[in-house]
């Protein structure tokens, strides 16, 4: 994966000049289909060659993962226009990548960054940024690819997609998921926040947090049928909003001729879903403390337990 933001990435040769008939030409992509292949207003077979235009998971306040203050604070009023980058700084990275040869960008955004302010309302600020960086991806002949992306979840529960209101709404404390082992949060960690353990993210796949939300996302009205909000399933509520969230951003770039599919979600995870023995780790990843699902049940019960 390239990474636009460094530095020595600002000299690449051969950079497109805009304004320029090329430009116009690529202004005028529109990509469609032919049996199994992408094609263009002319009908010519379309060869994607492209890269993840990541940086667009946390939001552009209080974002950064090793500092804790107004990690809490700013569940609700996060912010996310601007990510992955300023629209006035657009014009130099679509320029530089399709002076790389590339035509496809995999963009991706995240619930969190559509509904983090409560349940129903949109960032309209944030759908109106999305539209405009999308059309100034045309305007330099790049087709993309909408990715709504979550890694275990929640940047709550150690990875990044859903809004925090989603663990109140079903009775979590996200404030308590560090003393109860329920999640591993670099915001959070307890220790030296430098010596927090790399690639440790996957590990929260099975502890309470992450996987009680996908429990109730896909299989709520099976494992929990009698637990409702407001007058929902929890499973029904929880897919409801999330649909309707990505919904918005359909209506708000669907109009744009480059827009070539959007994802319905990134690494979509279990949760407690087939696990056969809450006993004993499901799973190969170990990294720091590791309760069993069944331990991660009792600490979220406020049960003490001895974690190897």
């Amino acid at each position: 994966m390239l990474d636009v933001h460094k530095p020595h990435y600002s000299d690449a040769p051969a950079l497109i000049k805009t304004p320029s008939a090329a430009v116009r030409e690529y202004a005028r992509l529109h990509v469609n289909t032919r049996d199994s292949d992408f094609v263009d207003s002319a009908g010519r077979t379309l060869s994607l060659r492209g890269v993840n235009l990541g940086g667009a998971k946390f939001p552009t306040k209080n974002g950064r993962t090793h500092i804790s203050d107004g990690f809490f604070e700013g569940m609700y009023d996060a912010s996310f226009v601007g990510r992955p980058f300023p629209l006035a700084e657009a014009d130099t990275h679509f320029n530089r990548l399709r002076a790389w040869g590339l035509n496809l960008v995999r963009l991706t955004i995240t619930w969190e960054a559509v509904e983090h302010e409560g349940p129903g309302i949109y960032d309209e600020e944030y759908l109106a940024y999305l539209t405009a960086l999308v059309e100034k991806a045309r305007l330099f002949g790049l087709a993309v690819y909408i990715d709504p992306h979550q890694d275990v979840w929640s940047r709550f529960s150690g990875g990044d997609g859903a809004p925090g209101w989603t663990f109140e709404k079903v009775g979590l404390d996200v404030r308590a998921f560090q003393e109860t082992g329920a999640a591993l949060v670099h915001q959070t960690y307890a220790g030296d926040k430098s010596a927090f353990p790399r690639m440790c993210w996957p590990t929260n796949l099975h502890k309470l947090a992450c996987a009680t939300m996908f429990t109730l996302f896909w299989a709520g009205n099976a494992f929990a049928p009698n637990f409702e909000i407001d007058g929902q399933s929890a499973q029904d509520y929880l897919q409801g909003h999330y649909t309707r969230a990505m919904v918005k951003v359909a209506e708000a770039v669907f109009h744009l001729p480059n827009v070539l599919g959007f994802g319905t979600m990134n690494e979509p995870l279990p949760g407690y879903i087939g696990i056969r023995a809450l006993d004993k780790l499901s799973g190969p990843l170990k990294n720091d403390l590791m309760p069993t699902p069944f331990e991660g049940m009792a600490l979220g019960s406020v049960r003490a337990y001895l974690i190897y």
